[in-house]
């Protein structure tokens, strides 16, 4: 259950990354990740009615709060990411990194590691120096690549903080991180961008983005409470092969033939650390 849950997270924050992307490129980024955090709520909202918790304790919202710092960091970093470049280069090289540093993390803290998740993680690194070969600025340049990676490793945070929480206190975190994250994007929102008055089309897509979003929250954060953390962070990571096609069928972006290796080697690392 919890790699079928993770699978459905992965299919959904695709599809969130997407929308969000998309109306990151009309609206200031900060906006577009406060507003969809806000709306967000009513699928959390509704998550907490269909499955209420059977014991939350302060350890459980502590935890969900510092999970959603970094979840918060990871989206807005994300959202601009995408909306300077292209998604089908961006997306993989933040979800190599956030599927590698909980591996990483897992062997720090006593955790081992086998020969095939250590090629993944090396191979997810020589993706990242692939996808980023080509600095121009319709590609990945070196800002781009930062804000990739500070993107991955906000999600990387996000994942192992939920993972500490109890299975009994069920979707409760999630409130913890929300607590942060709704905030915070809107006191960045209004201390680094232009405040402007979206148009309804941007609001549809920045709505997709927040229920798309928070519905994979509450997939992951279930599977994160039942099953390793590795394997679960590696799973919801494959979001990219989500993002990347909808990318070329929508916006008919296109890729090098250099970052087209770069992408393919995002996922086959993506699929080793699964292994």
């Amino acid at each position: 259950m919890p790699l079928v849950l993770a699978i459905g997270g992965a299919l959904l924050y695709g599809f969130a990354d997407f929308s969000g992307g998309y109306a990151a490129k009309r609206m200031p980024p900060w906006g577009v990740t406060a507003l969809s955090q806000t709306i967000g709520l009513l699928a959390l909202a509704l998550g907490l009615i269909l499955f209420p918790a059977d014991s939350v304790t302060a350890a459980d919202i502590a935890w969900g709060a510092g999970a959603g710092f970094g979840g918060v960091v990871g989206i807005g970093l994300l959202y601009r990411a995408l909306a300077e470049g292209t998604m089908a280069v961006v997306s993989p090289v933040t979800a190599a990194t956030t599927a590698a540093l909980p591996v990483v993390i897992d062997v720090a803290t006593g955790g081992e590691l086998t020969l095939i998740a250590g090629i993944g993680v090396a191979l997810a690194l020589v993706a990242i120096v692939a996808i980023a070969g080509e600095r121009s600025a319709e590609r990945l340049n070196p800002r781009l690549l930062g804000m990739a990676l500070g993107a991955g490793v906000g999600f990387a945070v996000f994942f192992v903080f939920i993972s500490q929480t109890n299975e009994a206190s069920g979707f409760w975190p999630l409130v913890g991180a929300r607590a942060i994250t709704i905030p915070l994007a809107f006191l960045l929102h209004r201390s680094l961008e232009p405040l402007i008055r979206p148009r309804m089309t941007s609001i549809r897509w920045v709505a997709a983005a927040g229920l798309f979003d928070m519905g994979a929250n509450l997939l992951v954060a279930a599977a994160l409470q039942r099953g390793p953390l590795g394997i679960v962070s590696v799973l919801s990571s494959l979001y990219p092969i989500v993002t990347a096609l909808t990318a070329m069928l929508i916006l008919r972006e296109r890729l090098s033939a250099t970052q087209l290796g770069g992408v393919a080697l995002a996922m086959t690392a993506v699929v080793l650390l699964l292994v």
